[in-house]
């Protein structure tokens, strides 16, 4: 019978496989919106691949940065890169075929935003970071007001998905159901609140008439 400590490189590893593969879907979800939005905006083959790639790439080189991980995993392993640049080469032929309907971006930014959520705050789950930094850089980029700063329900969706993963940690249940988990959750409120038309308060400051 394996001891406890033999099996601890082999869960490591797995576990490690797994952030891999959804850190690739997030950064192929995010590549994919960020070319979306670029075809939206008119922007040529480089634009399109720049907006694809800072998309992708942009909430896990600032995570690293705030971590102290330099360089940043996402500038050193090509399959990140390649990811994105992938996704911005598929947009860009085929527009027409992917995004056939106004919500096809929104859907692949939550794919994204519930895959960043849970690998962000599992590598950083005392470091306060967001992982919403991909979006932010999208839309900055492209003259677009970022999401998290408008009235749509984004970063509270991604605050739902890290809450449950904090807790689950805290109570032993931490892993791949608890991670698979904070992703449902964070894309179907993301989703609803898009469907049903949410919307978190805004002030709306009186004008003052003077005498």
């Amino acid at each position: 019978m394996n001891s406890p400590d033999s099996e601890r490189p082999g869960q490591r590893s797995l576990e490690e496989l797994v952030t891999l593969v959804l850190n690739l879907m997030g950064t192929f979800a995010f590549g994919l919106s960020g070319g979306i939005l670029a075809v939206k905006k008119r922007m040529d083959l480089f634009g399109v691949l720049v907006l694809s790639v800072a998309t992708g790439l942009g909430g896990g080189i600032v995570r690293d940065l705030t971590l102290g991980h330099t360089p940043p995993a996402t500038l050193t392993d090509w399959r990140y890169l390649g990811t994105a640049g992938l996704a911005g080469v598929l947009v860009f032929v085929w527009y027409n075929r992917i995004a056939n309907h106004g919500t096809f971006i929104a859907t692949f930014d939550a794919v994204g935003l519930s895959v960043f959520t849970v690998t962000g705050t599992v590598i950083a789950l005392n470091a306060g970071l967001s992982p919403t930094g991909g979006g932010v850089l999208r839309d900055i980029m492209a003259a677009e007001v970022p999401l998290i700063f408008r009235s749509e329900i984004y970063a509270v969706a991604s605050l739902l998905g890290a809450i449950i993963i904090i807790i689950a940690t805290q109570i032993g249940f931490s892993g791949v159901p608890a991670e698979i988990l904070a992703a449902i959750a964070t894309f179907t409120l993301r989703m609803v609140s898009l469907r049903r038309g949410w919307k978190i308060p805004i002030a709306m400051p009186k004008s003052t008439e003077k005498n």
